[in-house]
């Protein structure tokens, strides 16, 4: 008879535990000891979890690797902010910039730095009673923490505004981009009716090299051209065109069908306009 497989047993989730220490048989010790193994451990436990603190931690290698290694990696991380002691904070500031799961606590009378005072904590009394009442709202707690798709802390919340500034200057640009190219497209398409489907008739026909100028605003370059192609009794190719000086002066080519007195209609067109122009006959 064919033996089953043995179900491979789940791993445990890990939540470990950021703390003051202090020295053995200290007040810092005891006080941090009582929070883990009256509340912290029991609660955990309850909902599936394996408690670590810094001091229960004896695999050799490096403490601090061993330490940092929880920060990154286990499920959740439980962070005791009374006498915020300078590890603490340190370790704190790497779960934030993880970006997962983690809840503070702080005895009461504990008056939290500006940088996370205003960051979710639980604040208990050290009493019996107060332990007593901190559990519930660890369980709350706990339960929020895991569902909490994006935690959100301090950290992120700088690298999402910088991010977003990026995005929106990096949009501007696009944005400023994409309407230059459907104006260089709609003027280049232009310039194609007018050398194609106005064709001059090059047996009767003059070239004439343009000076345009506008010194009171900016000429528009769209308006020259439809200048030019605002002619039903006569064809205008244009041969080339550009714009100069900050865009107050265009050189322009054109090849006006009829000769000089066609020409001389888009001339007068142009001084209507309010331009005016240098003009030689080729």
């Amino acid at each position: 008879m064919a033996q089953k497989a043995t179900p491979k047993k789940e791993e445990p989730k890990i939540c470990f535990i950021i703390s003051p220490l202090g020295n053995e048989n200290s007040t810092t010790r005891r006080n941090a000891n009582g929070l883990i193994n009256s509340v912290l451990r029991p609660v955990l436990t309850e909902a599936g979890f394996k408690v670590i603190a810094p001091h229960d931690i004896d695999t050799p290698g490096s403490i601090t690797r061993q330490v940092i290694e929880h920060l990154l990696e286990d499920e959740l991380v439980i962070a005791n902010l009374t006498e915020l002691n300078p590890n603490v904070m340190y370790e704190l500031a790497v779960r934030h910039a993880k970006r997962l799961p983690i809840i503070s606590l702080a005895e009461n009378g504990t008056k939290l730095p500006f940088d996370i005072a205003t960051e979710r904590t639980i604040f208990y009394n050290n009493d019996m009673a107060g332990t007593e009442s901190l559990k519930p709202k660890l369980v709350k707690a706990i339960n929020e923490s895991l569902n909490e798709k994006k935690p959100d802390n301090p950290i992120y919340r700088v690298i999402n505004e910088s991010i977003m500034r990026k995005v929106s200057v990096t949009e501007n640009i696009q944005a400023y981009t994409l309407d230059r190219l459907s104006e260089i497209s709609m003027t280049l398409h232009d310039l194609y009716n007018l050398s194609t489907t106005n064709r001059v008739n090059r047996s009767n026909s003059i070239i004439v090299n343009l000076t345009i100028t506008r010194y009171d605003k900016k000429i528009d370059y769209n308006d020259i051209i439809s200048i030019f192609k605002q002619n039903e009794n006569f064809s205008v190719s244009i041969l080339s065109i550009k714009s100069e000086e900050g865009d107050t002066r265009i050189e322009a080519l054109i090849e006006v069908g009829g000769g000089d007195r066609n020409a001389r209609s888009i001339l007068r067109r142009l001084v209507a306009e309010g331009y005016t122009f240098n003009a030689n006959y080729l």
